[in-house]
This record gives C-alpha cells, structure tokens and sequence, in this order.
C-alpha cells in the first residue's frame, strides 16, 4: 500500500507564502484521493502548544500555520473548533501568548480549551483499552493534527502523532508518564492513543523547526517545509528522516508501524515533492539514543537497578543560578520527585525576591522516572539532562 506524503518548501512564515504551501499540500493529497471529505462535518485542528512561549521561540505550531489549515478546511465545507491543552499553563493564557487565540478569534472559530472531557473505547489498543481525552476530540467527525517538527527528550522526536498527546487534558499527562514511564512502553501507549482518535489527516509545521534541547528549550533551526499526509505514520517517518534520524529508533514510530494500521512497511513511503536526498539535514542537532532500563529493574535488586540507572541514563540536574523557582516542574513531575528545599547558597538570577531566593528544586533521583517532563515545561532554561558520569 502506498503512504504518500506530500511536501511543499515554504522559505518563511510569511502569511501569503504559508497559504500557498498549504494549499498545494492539501490539493496533492485531494488529486491523489487521500484528502477526507469534510463537507458538512465537524473538524477539531490540533496544533501543539507545548507552554505559553512567544511564535519566534519555535515551541508551538506557528500561527500562519493554523489560520492557512482553517481556511483551507473552512474552504471545502468543514465546521472547524481548534484545540489544545498544554502541560501547565491554562489553555487561554498560553493560546493568546504563542498566538494561536488571536488567529482563531480572527477566523471566526471556537477555541476548544479541552478541560472538559469524555471515556473513548479502544478495543484495539496493546496497553491502554480506553481514554479519558478532551470532549471536542471524542465528539468531532474529524480530528487533524497540526504539529511542530521537533526533537523531544523521551521520544527523540515528536511529531503529528505524538501532538496528539495534547488531547489528554492538563496535568493528567503525568498520570501516564508514570504509568509508562520505560520509552518503549510510553511510545506503544501513544500509538493506542491513535488508534482510539483516529486522525484522519496532518499537516506539520516544518517552517523553523526546533532541534538541540527539545521540545521546549531547544534552539530554532530553519527547515522551510509544509508537510502533509493521510496517513500519520508515514508523515512522521518522513520528518524524523528529515532531520537525520533512522525512524525505526524513535519509540513510538517503531512501535505504530509494527501494528500494520498506517504504513506497515517503510518501502512504502512515497514523497509527492523533492527527493528526501535533497531534503535531509545531516548536521541537525538531535537527542542522542539512550536505551530502556526495563530489563534491569527485573533482574536486579533495587538499590542496584538504581545505582545503574543514575550513572548511565540522562538525569535532570538544576541550575540555581538560573532557576526561577516558579514551581511549574514540581506541580507538573508525575512521580513526585522533585520539591523545594532551603537553599544551601546564595545562587539565584539577579531580580528575585528574598522568598524564593531562599528556596531551591531538590530532586530524589530514586523516585525520578527519567520522563523529562519538568524540562520541558521549565521557562528559564535551568535544567541539564546529563548522566552522573
């Protein structure tokens, strides 16, 4: 079967240079019969909006992005709702300040803030049989994601299928990191998270992409590419190779393609635009791969599994002298390993009040569970990921 992506460069974010990527992505996939018939149905876009961080930081899909997917969707018939709930920050806030509000305002479409939500059935699912997922994305005809090419500490890469993690409300994101807290465990939950919303198409924001330290405090790193697909797996298959990874070790991509529901074999990725040999970038900044522990946690005692754990895998360590102690990675860490203690020195940023000043992030590396997530959400670049050796 072929999984055909369709990719379009697209040198800036200007609004009439991403109207026109997107408009040929879309009518590629329609001349090859892939595109969904959205006349008349409700259609939730998913973009990502990891935190509350400005479009020029390369943290969430840019908003000429969305407001050419609106138009484009609006344009064939759809009844269009956008939606997201980032990790921390309340969906709102965090909507007007990367961006994504104001385009939604202006286009005449309800913003979906995803704090109410519904039990979605997934028979088909290895590890999760059933989903409590934001009510717009259990209710809608059609569900589209519109991601951000990123690196991702966990994942190493994140993409359309991994953006729609977002649809898993707040602070109940934790909940399944400390669950799956193993990446291989973690990236099949995701996959069961697909099949239980089943996107019918994506189109990703490969504009500026961010590489190094993602997916939130990595560095932008222009790519200029629109890419689009019917088929989530084979989009992701195509961005990961992009940017110099071999698919197959990203947790998540290896795991969707054994399940033969998307692209069930990489010969059949087919690209309607320029050769990948044109498109890859060798020298893009990614997250090195680091192997699973599950294996040692069942052979060895546990006060060894944890000495091998600390040495070998990527751990977070705090840098006082520039965090902000604005306890986002305390409230967001699922195993509840980090807390506020005194502060043993005086290391803080220049600016801060006495009270927090005082204090400083102390972390129990035993209970710590290696899912990132405190560095993804932390605003002041404070966190290292870095193994004891």
């Amino acid at each position: 079967m072929q999984a055909l992506v369709h990719i379009r460069r697209c040198a800036s974010y200007e609004e009439a240079s991403v109207a026109d990527a997107v408009a040929s992505a879309i009518a590629g996939a329609e001349a090859a019969g892939t595109f969904p018939e959205v006349a008349g149905r409700t259609v939730l876009l998913k973009p990502n909006m990891l935190s509350a961080a400005e479009p020029e930081r390369s943290v969430s899909t840019h908003p000429e992005v969305l407001r050419a997917a609106i138009r484009e969707f609006r344009k064939r018939g759809a009844e269009v709702a956008v939606g997201e709930s980032p990790a921390v920050h309340g969906s709102v806030f965090a909507a007007r300040k990367c961006g994504l509000l104001a385009v939604a305002e202006a286009e005449g479409v309800r913003w979906a803030d995803f704090s109410a939500t519904a039990t979605v059935e997934n028979p088909g699912g290895r590890l999760v049989k059933r989903f409590e997922i934001a009510s717009e994305a259990a209710s809608a005809d059609l569900v589209v994601s519109l991601p951000k090419l990123k690196t991702h500490q966990l994942m190493y890469y994140t993409g359309a299928m991994k953006n729609l993690f977002g649809t898993i409300s707040g602070l109940q994101k934790a909940a399944f990191h400390f669950r799956f807290p193993e990446r291989r465990d973690f990236g099949a939950m995701l996959t069961d998270l697909c099949l239980a919303l089943k996107p019918s198409f994506s189109l990703m924001d490969a504009v500026v992409a961010m590489e190094g330290h993602g997916p939130g405090n990595g560095e932008s790193r222009q790519v200029g590419l629109i890419l689009a697909s019917a088929d989530i797996l084979a989009l992701d298959w195509a961005a990961a190779s992009i940017i110099g990874y071999d698919p197959a070790d990203v947790p998540n991509l290896a795991d969707a393609l054994s399940r033969g529901v998307w692209m069930s074999d990489p010969s059949e990725l087919t690209i309607d635009g320029p050769p990948m040999d044109e498109l890859r970038i060798h020298d893009f900044k990614r997250i090195k791969e680091v192997g699973d522990n599950g294996f040692g946690r069942m052979i060895l005692p546990p006060s060894l599994y944890n000495l091998v754990r600390n040495a070998t895998v990527p751990r977070p360590f705090f840098r006082d002298r520039r965090c902000l102690r604005c306890g986002e990675c305390v409230a967001i860490c699922p195993a509840k390993a980090l807390s506020f203690s005194p502060a043993r020195r005086a290391a803080s940023p220049a600016g801060l009040d006495k009270t927090k000043a005082a204090k400083r992030v102390e972390v129990d590396y035993d209970a710590c569970i290696r899912c990132y997530c405190c560095d993804e959400v932390c605003p002041a670049k404070a966190i290292d990921l870095r193994r004891f050796f």
